[in-house]
């Protein structure tokens, strides 16, 4: 089987070389060979030479370039990789992420072999720290779970495993490229597109991923509104494949579980309530028209303690959809403030919790998201 690792990079020139050596490793421990690409976004660091000076075993070759297509982001990079590799006519795509400090080269393998084994789409699962992924665990997770019925759960993890017959439905419309899927639109695409058209999903048991996290206040506001806008755009153009799915399916899992515990992660709980506030008032007239009257008002409650329940931010999210539809909306900035209400609440709640018992909450907030979804069906 001809495998190849593709890595997005923007300035990672610090980890960038020890996930092109772990992906070589991979390559040759298991396939006897292989392809090592970089995707750059024209990094001010030496993230190219950190690659191009990577030390790998004979029978891998690396290569580096600088993504042509004029969006700036992780999908553009991701599109030219996905176009390399089908000019190379590889049966399996590996991307992984260029910030990892947790990849071995058994993840090469865990990605590409169940796509030898007939799947298309190899998701990963990994261990992570209750409040390291706060926008799967809050809205990628639970509206996935809850649209298309596939317990998927992180549906933008940034690692994952194509088949070439997949590559070539991601790359038949070039104007899905100029949305927010060329930026971090790209991972909730990929997922999504192939859930929606039946491509054969499993999950891949990765361990514990220890990466460079964000602190949600301080750096993820345009990621908020790049993924979400990208879901609610497939959500107008899946309307027929989610309208009546009202159970909870379980997706595969491709081998042993991995035990591990996480390292913690830093978020600043002033920080997301402070802007919470600020930013609402700022958007507090655009939201009234968005949300439902009910919705509003409960989000102004929600507001002055932080109590945020999920059947409320259920509501928030898909009429947030509705809006996004009529064009009320016309992206997903102005829902940013309450994604922090939400992560604080979040935060709060699981403050005292192990990573087991905060991932019963997550787990269970994809169950509210569906039983609440006669409410955006209704709304729609």
């Amino acid at each position: 089987m001809k495998v190849m690792v593709g890595i997005p990079s923007y300035n990672n020139e610090d980890t960038i070389s020890f996930v092109v050596e772990q992906a070589a490793e991979g390559l040759k421990k298991y396939f006897g060979g292989g392809l090592v690409v970089n995707a750059d976004g024209g990094s001010s660091d030496k993230t190219r030479e950190a690659v191009l000076s990577a030390k790998v075993p004979e029978g891998i070759e690396v290569r580096s370039f600088v993504y042509k297509w004029p969006i700036p982001g992780k999908g553009s990079a991701m599109k030219e990789l996905m176009e390399v590799a089908k000019a190379e006519g590889v049966d399996a795509l590996v991307f992984v992420d260029s910030d990892l400090r947790s990849i071995t080269p058994e993840w090469i393998y865990k990605f590409a072999k169940p796509i030898e084994e007939g799947y298309d789409f190899v998701a990963p699962l990994y261990i992570r720290h209750k409040w390291d992924g706060t926008i799967t665990n809050n809205i990628a997770y639970p509206m996935t779970a809850s649209l298309y019925g596939k317990n998927i759960r992180q549906p933008i993890g940034g690692d994952f495993g194509i088949s070439a017959g997949l590559i070539d439905v991601y790359l038949e419309n070039e104007e899905v490229w100029k949305t927010d899927v060329a930026r971090f639109g790209v991972d909730i695409f990929l997922t999504t597109t192939a859930i929606a058209k039946g491509f054969r999903v499993i999950q891949t048991p990765l361990g514990v991923k220890i990466h460079d996290p964000k602190d949600p206040a301080a750096s993820l506001g345009p990621m908020f509104n790049q993924v979400v806008g990208t879901l609610f755009m497939l959500m107008v153009e899946y309307e027929d494949v989610w309208r009546n799915i009202r159970t909870l399916e379980p997706v595969p899992v491709w081998g042993e579980l991995v035990r591990g515990e996480p390292e913690p992660v830093k978020v600043t709980l002033s920080l997301l309530k402070e802007k919470a506030g600020e930013l609402f008032t700022k958007n507090e007239s655009t939201l009234k028209k968005a949300l439902s009257p009910e919705t509003f008002r409960g989000v102004r409650e929600a507001l002055k303690t932080f109590e945020f329940d999920d059947i409320l931010w259920s509501h928030v999210l898909y009429d947030g959809a509705v809006a996004y539809k009529r064009g009320v909306l016309k992206n997903a900035e102005p829902l940013i403030p309450l994604y922090f209400a939400k992560t604080a609440d979040f935060i709060e709640k699981t403050m005292h919790m192990s990573t087991l018992e905060a991932e019963k909450v997550i787990e269970e907030r994809a169950k509210i998201f569906l039983e609440e979804k006669p409410y955006l069906v209704e709304h729609w």
